[in-house]
């Protein structure tokens, strides 16, 4: 792991650091997450997290039927579709796609939802581009506080526009606390161990700030790590429902094989 992972040089608001429920989400800092990527498949948009000078990691659903050269990442972005940001944006196309080889759709939510994108040329490290740290394998979070963030605007069905990259701060909640709250919405959903949660019963956007594929993140001891991959749920559909997430610390001796080969 590079040890110049997980700086940044943003502030998310006032809010960094205070773990108390941000309820429609907060407008990130310039540089508050520099590795945060925007992916375009084909018409698709999904998030991303850069973890070293060649790999992105997303979500394997974004990737699972598209072919390397429908797939275009930017780097550094911050407003979409703005010409006008302190810093410029620099996007690249995509040498590989390897997903995850127990990655299956299913109607619920999909299994090892993790793929890792290889870049067609190294990526310059600058103060508003630079790697997230993975987390230890079989690290558990429960109860801390992740943050999700994204384009909220690039979600299905909403119209591509300018927009801010958003945050949110989550709690992880227990697994199988999370499928009685989903049986309590009528949904009955297995969340497996490679699954983790993140979010609050009661209602409000919070939990799906995020696009498909981009990162939970959690700051610790000065440094944020990778500790989810915002995977496809009912939670963006219906209010009061926690987000589910690809669990990383669960596949990270994978993504390491793969970054570092």
């Amino acid at each position: 792991m590079s040890s110049g992972c997980g700086v940044s040089i943003g502030k998310l608001g006032p809010s960094l650091g205070a773990q108390r429920r941000i309820v429609g989400g907060d407008e990130a800092g310039f540089g508050s997450f520099p590795w945060q990527a925007y992916i375009r498949i084909g018409s698709s948009r999904c998030g991303g997290s850069l973890v070293n000078r060649y790999h992105v990691i997303t979500a394997g659903h974004c990737v699972a039927r598209a072919s390397a050269r429908q797939v275009q990442v930017t780097l550094g972005d911050y407003v979409i579709n703005s010409a006008v940001e302190p810093l410029p944006a620099y996007t690249f196309g995509v040498r590989e796609i390897r997903v995850h080889p127990y990655f299956k759709f299913t109607p619920q939510a999909d299994r090892f939802d993790v793929a890792v994108l290889k870049l067609d040329r190294p990526v310059q490290y600058m103060p508003h581009i630079a790697p997230i740290c993975l987390p230890e394998k079989g690290e558990d979070f429960l109860g801390q506080y992740g943050w999700a963030a994204g384009w909220g605007a690039l979600q299905a069905g909403s119209r591509l526009r300018p927009k801010t990259l958003q945050a949110v701060d989550v709690p992880v909640i227990d697994n199988r606390l999370c499928e009685r709250w989903h049986k309590g919405n009528g949904i009955n959903v297995v969340i497996y161990d490679e699954m983790m949660c993140a979010g609050y019963r009661g209602g409000s956007k919070d939990s799906c700030q995020g696009d498909s594929g981009g990162p939970l993140m959690m700051e610790k001891t000065g440094r944020w790590y990778l500790i989810g991959i915002v995977s496809a749920g009912y939670s963006c559909a219906q209010r009061g429902q926690p987000g589910i997430y690809h669990r990383v610390a669960h596949t990270v001796d994978w993504i390491s094989y793969i970054i570092n080969s």
